[in-house]
């Protein structure tokens, strides 16, 4: 018996957008139809409108007040044109969105670096996006070689399940401002999403544990050797810290 085609978030989220080619399409498609794990990453993984635009309405809701726009002489009032009316409108739609986008990243976002933005990825997970997940010995290994190649430094297989808190699930190549990043993923013995993140830095200089709290979850960050990265989830400190010290020796 075969064993059932494995597909990736990115994967999953091109279906669900309908940026996908064909025919790997029909495979995800086949693959819902009869395929219980995949029909709740789906679930997962599908945006809700709702809350969307729940959250658009909060930030119009709190948006500051638009500026008052310079007076038209009342000499070219008589010139203005539908056409000009229109530009008018949509550049103060433009001013608009973007005075929301830039208060709320300046208010919610000040340190934009990939811990950030991983820490907000990292709340998309859910116990059942990885709990399907299951590879043998070999498949792992040629998976993370591949993804190790992406960012140039070696992570060995026997490092990532040697870890007693944390059963190790999978290797995926992301991506920050051009750079490749590794995402590791694992659940923990009660079922919480842990990933560790490494980037290439350039930087030699080493970092210090330093564990914190990011986006209601629990993160340790470290650099060592040109790299730096980043244990994220759940809310255990003895397990990020145990996990976050063994890695560090590791890698």
């Amino acid at each position: 018996m075969t064993n059932p085609p494995t597909f990736s978030d990115e994967e999953l989220t091109a279906f669900i957008d309908g940026e996908f080619e064909h025919t790997r399409a029909e495979k995800i498609q086949r693959a819902l139809e009869n395929s219980a794990e995949i029909q709740t990453r789906i679930k997962a993984l599908a945006l809700n409108k709702s809350q969307i635009n729940s959250a658009f309405d909060l930030l119009l809701y709190t948006a500051p007040e638009m500026p008052d726009l310079p007076e038209i002489k009342p000499a070219k009032a008589a010139n203005i044109t539908a056409k000009s009316i229109g530009l008018i409108a949509a550049f103060s739609f433009v001013f608009l969105i973007g005075g929301l986008s830039a208060g709320y990243f300046a208010g919610q976002h000040k340190d934009k670096n990939w811990r950030e933005f991983v820490a907000i990825y990292q709340t998309l997970y859910i116990n059942a996006t990885l709990a399907g997940i299951e590879q043998q010995p070999k498949a792992a290994t040629l998976e993370l070689d591949k993804v190790s190649q992406s960012i140039g430094k070696k992570v060995d297989l026997s490092v990532l399940v040697q870890q007693s808190q944390l059963d190790y699930k999978r290797a995926q190549i992301l991506g920050f401002e051009g750079r490749p990043l590794m995402q590791l993923t694992f659940l923990s013995k009660i079922g919480d999403p842990i990933a560790l993140c490494i980037i290439r830095s350039g930087n030699q200089e080493s970092r210090e544990i330093v564990v914190s709290e990011m986006h209601g979850m629990l993160a340790a960050s470290w650099s060592k050797d040109g790299y730096e990265y980043l244990l994220i989830g759940g809310h255990d400190a003895a397990l990020i810290k145990s996990a976050a010290n063994g890695f560090a020796k590791s890698l």
